[in-house]
């Protein structure tokens, strides 16, 4: 009896420093090749962010960046979560600046960037809904993304042209917070161009028509941050459920990048079975 509860302790104590210690740093590049209904008028590669929730300076997440920064993008899109508190700004930035996109980087905020969410937060707000009393500085966050030219949409859209076919990055604001307002995001869609949506969570098609958008791109579940084998992600923060915490899904006739971030909240980082990603996507149009 002994020597199964001290084999149970080793075991206990390796998953407990691999989730907290080696896991959340196990930062993967994922490549999907991904092709549309609708022609582009040449391939687009296009780099996901999500979740990042930075916090303080970090070597390792920097090397990440450098290692990002190396290839080539299209379009750089993140999709919410980028800061965990005021101190997380300057790495943000500093990281951002490193990465250059041919037609633009633009980005949606999510909950954690207008709500600084302290241990007490976390705890009381995990199962429930409600906002930390914290504000976080977004109007300053967002100047400074302004300055080295990452564009956040709040409900807009943005229509970039390339090659002869038009692209419309519609971006919602945060949906978690009850900033986003879909018809507004949507104003400008025209069902003969290429629909493009950045949106903190998945849940946003929920009020989204079969057939509006042609490729979306999403965060916030975090993939569910802790899987078990042969389960999945118990807890995903979406109506959608497990099915739609993280990957490539297709949904009301888009495709879905749904990605497992690449950070947690500074008072509950721990993952399971679910490593950090950044998503590369070589995105090709109907022949």
């Amino acid at each position: 009896m002994f020597f199964f509860f001290y084999l149970l302790l080793i075991f206990g104590s390796a998953v407990f420093i691999w989730c907290f210690f080696f896991e959340p740093r196990r930062y993967q590049i994922n490549r999907y090749p991904i092709t549309l209904k609708k022609k582009l008028g040449r391939p687009l590669r296009i780099l996901h962010l999500s979740d990042i929730h930075f916090a303080r300076p970090d070597k390792q997440i920097s090397r990440l960046f450098d290692q990002l920064a190396a290839e080539q993008y299209d379009f750089i899109f993140a999709t919410g979560d980028i800061i965990d508190c005021k101190r997380g700004i300057n790495p943000c930035i500093i990281n951002f600046k490193k990465l250059k996109a041919r037609l633009g980087f633009f980005l949606v905020f999510g909950n954690h960037d207008y709500y600084d969410y302290h241990l007490r937060d976390v705890i009381k707000l995990n199962f429930r809904r409600g906002y930390p009393k914290t504000l976080q500085p977004v109007e300053l966050f967002e100047k400074r993304l302004n300055e080295i030219k990452v564009r956040v949409l709040k409900n807009q859209t943005s229509e970039i042209k390339d090659a002869g076919v038009s692209l419309l990055v519609h971006g919602l604001d945060d949906p978690t917070t009850g900033k986003a307002n879909i018809r507004l995001a949507m104003e400008n869609f025209d069902s003969d161009k290429v629909n493009l949506l950045l949106t903190h969570t998945i849940d946003a098609f929920l009020e989204i028509g079969e057939g509006d958008i042609d490729l979306s791109f999403s965060g916030h579940s975090h993939g569910g941050q802790i899987r078990f084998p042969g389960i999945g992600a118990i807890i995903t923060h979406t109506q959608m459920g497990p099915p739609f915490a993280s990957g490539i899904k297709s949904l009301k006739g888009a495709i879905c990048s749904i990605s497992q971030g690449l950070g947690a909240s500074r008072f509950f980082f721990m993952r399971m079975l679910c490593p950090p990603e950044a998503i590369i996507l070589e995105v090709r149009g109907k022949d």
